[in-house]
């Protein structure tokens, strides 16, 4: 993009100067931190004057369709401006000469009726642009859209309270006020240079500029990039320097161009349609070859730079929201993809764990051949055609079923774990189908409404309130009782035994199964199961209904099978929740102790539990 520069400041203040003077200040909005919008009313009507001093959009111009502002609670800035300014009347407006400064003087009543001048000032200067506010008579500073401390710069401060100081000028003769002398004099000194370029060092002929673009900037201040090349342009002469280019003809041909932007009243205003650049000369006109279809011309030069502008920020918002979209999107893809794969992987690990299920198979078929203390079976492979044999590791502290038991439960995680894989590859391959649609509409879209609606599909997805909850005694009317799910059984002696696997069904058998007298189980600091014996008639269990309920403690305990395990108990009055965020969490007391060997063999009414 074009920034706005000093020539284009003096062609917008050339023709809005005669209808802002003398009007009223209706209004004050602050669209961003450093644009302010100035509402300015007389008995012609009202006009609005957008004052800019964004570091990449920065510009000063009359709009005909005023901005929104993105806060309704006006900043600070705004306030300090409607305090001084409200209902002011603009009686000046100067810009520096050669400079992107300009003046906006008020002047200003006070409650007391005492008239003062006071001057906004819009220093648009790329990144070190702003918008100050400063009283005439004691230079003193009112406000600024953004302060600056000397720790951000050491050459000037602004802050409210301090006297208003000029940035400092550049030491260099100004584009717009050099005379033809001088201009011959610059020249000359370029052409001396280029001539003595073969006896100076390397390192002053790096310092000599390539191009006459380069020589204007370097040389003069008040002009930039795209000036100097449409000076350049403008002139007919070839861009690089050479010293058969040094010629008084062609600087002759430069000087015309400057001398033409130094005495310029009829601005032509026009800009290309694909916003890489704007003019207020539009001397590409006067080139035959030039594709006039490529460019568009405006009446003024206000309708050129707020047209230009609200172009080229719309451009900057479309690619950030889109790189926003991009960047979201492709991070789902890779969270997604990287689901993918894992189910894949797991289910390419199928035909190990039908192995399980194999040596379960294996174990029960030989179970009288296995002796107590066996650390492996060897046998023949009954599924294989060619009377291959098998060794199959055994758990040499467990019996023969038991170790089969253990194969088969390994089997049956496992086939678990890959049902919930093809689950998972399923949906992750339709949501990856959804982001690679969405992908594809992204790179189709090329404005702000079709981004829009993508934005409130991969952006917004989430942030939208859900939807209201069913009241709780509908939601216990239509859900399952918890502890129905809870495992049980029936003791050798006739006592019912409860199970709670996980942090919520213990929690479940803590606050609402357990009665005073009810006897309660774990295994000793370890995390597990929590076991409760049901004592309808509040009277102690038979040693043996003791006893296997231990063994169901121990044996869901998060310990290796075949070792001991303590398990202690209580009764039911006795065991407390820690808190209600942390489910499953206890505190026992008048606790006793058990200790049970899980390597002994398992009594009926627990292996119902496991079968």
């Amino acid at each position: 993009m074009q920034p706005f520069d000093a020539l284009t400041m003096r062609a917008i203040l050339a023709e809005a100067k005669p209808v802002l003077l003398n009007r009223k200040v209706e209004k004050i909005q602050q669209i961003s931190r450093d644009e302010v919008l100035l509402s300015l009313r007389s008995k012609a009507g009202t006009i609005h004057l957008l004052v800019s001093a964004q570091a990449s959009f920065g510009r000063i111009c009359l709009v005909l369709t005023p901005p929104t502002p993105r806060s309704n609670n006006p900043p600070p800035f705004c306030q300090v401006l409607r305090r001084h300014l409200a209902s002011a009347i603009l009686t000046g407006i100067e810009q520096l000469p050669g400079e992107r400064i300009v003046d906006l003087s008020f002047s200003c009543q006070d409650e007391l009726g005492n008239r003062s001048l006071k001057t906004l000032t819009a220093e648009i200067m790329g990144r070190h642009s702003n918008l100050i506010l400063w009283e005439n008579e004691s230079q003193k500073i009112l406000g600024a859209s953004h302060n600056v401390t000397a720790e951000m710069s050491r050459q000037r401060e602004v802050a409210s309270g301090l006297k208003y100081v000029r940035p400092p000028r550049q030491e260099k003769a100004g584009i717009f006020s050099i005379s033809q002398l001088e201009w011959q004099e610059s020249f000359a000194k370029l052409r001396k240079a280029y001539a003595e370029k073969d006896k100076t060092d390397i390192a002053l002929q790096a310092d000599l500029p390539k191009t006459f673009e380069q020589w204007l900037i370097v040389t003069f201040a008040g002009l930039g990039r795209h000036l100097a090349e449409e000076i350049i342009e403008g002139s007919g002469v070839s861009a690089e320097i050479s010293a058969e280019s040094l010629t008084d003809e062609n600087a002759e041909l430069i000087w015309k161009r400057v001398d033409a932007i130094q005495k310029i009243k009829d601005y032509q205003a026009s800009m290309r349609l694909d916003l890489t650049r704007f003019s207020v000369l539009s001397w590409w006109k006067e080139n035959s070859e030039i594709d006039e279809t490529l460019w568009k011309s405006f009446p003024t030069t206000n309708d050129l730079v707020d047209a230009y502008f609200r172009g080229v920020q719309l451009r900057t918002e479309v690619q950030q929201l889109k790189d926003r979209i991009r960047s979201e999107l492709k991070a789902e893809q890779d969270k997604l993809q990287q689901r993918l794969d894992a189910a894949e992987k797991l289910l390419s690990a199928s035909v190990e764990h039908e192995q399980h299920k194999k040596f379960g198979d294996m174990i029960l078929a030989h179970s009288a051949e296995i002796k107590a203390g066996q650390a492996f079976l060897d046998c023949a492979d009954l599924y294989s055609e060619n009377g291959k044999t098998l060794k199959i590791e055994l758990n040499p502290n467990l019996t023969a079923s038991q170790n089969a038991q253990n194969y088969y439960r390994l089997f049956a995680k496992a086939r678990s774990r890959e049902k919930t894989a093809a689950a998972s590859r399923q949906d992750a391959a339709q949501r990856l189908a959804e982001v690679q649609a969405f992908s594809q509409a992204l790179e189709a879209a090329d404005n702000m409404q079709d981004l829009q609606v993508l934005k409130e599909k991969v952006l917004d997805r989430g942030k939208k309130s859900e939807a209201p909850r069913p009241a709780a005694s509908a939601h216990r009317e239509t859900q399952k009782p918890v502890h129905q799910r809870l495992m049980s059984t029936r003791s050798s002696d006739g006592f019912t035994i409860i199970v709670g696997r996980n942090k919520q069904e213990n929690d479940v058998l803590i606050a609402k199964l357990a009665h005073p007298h009810d006897i309660w189980l774990h295994a000793q600091g370890l995390e597990g199961a929590h076991v409760l014996i049901k004592l309808p008639n509040k009277k102690d269990p038979p040693q043996s209904t003791l006893k296997e309920a231990a063994q169901i403690a121990a044996r869901f305990a998060r310990t290796g099978l075949g070792g001991k395990v303590r398990v202690v108990y209580t009764y039911g009055k006795y065991v407390r929740k820690v808190a209600k965020d942390k489910p499953g969490l206890v505190r026992y007391e008048n606790e006793k102790t058990l200790e049970v060997d899980t390597s002994a063999p398992m009594p009926a009414s627990v292996r119902r539990l496991f079968s």
